[in-house]
């Protein structure tokens, strides 16, 4: 109906790619607004100092010792991005590169 919304919130705001076999809520929140609510817009909004890019960011050091079986699988979406912030803005300190990642 115009003038309301319909949400799905997930850790880190991220919408992984198509797989019939993986992350398929997130699949379906968007085929069912499609289809059935004939949503015409889709928003993804996230926010600053998001404890989801953050956890991306900190994956393969080590530092930190407490594990997350189910976060740590989800966030893993985001690995195209960390890549691609962690190669062209290497001599960043960790904030501004957070910051980026969070785009």
């Amino acid at each position: 109906m115009p003038g309301q919304a319909f949400v799905s919130r997930n850790i880190a705001n991220m919408v992984p790619a198509f797989d019939q076999l993986r992350h398929t809520e997130t699949g379906a929140v968007i085929e069912y607004a499609i289809k059935a609510l004939k949503v015409s817009n889709i928003l993804v909004i996230g926010h600053s100092r998001c404890g989801g890019v953050e956890r991306l960011m900190n994956l393969p050091d080590g530092s930190d010792t407490q594990t997350y079986d189910f976060i740590d699988d989800w966030v893993k979406i985001g690995l195209p991005a960390k890549k691609k912030v962690l190669e062209e803005n290497s001599g960043l300190p960790f904030e501004e590169q957070l910051k980026l990642c969070e785009k």
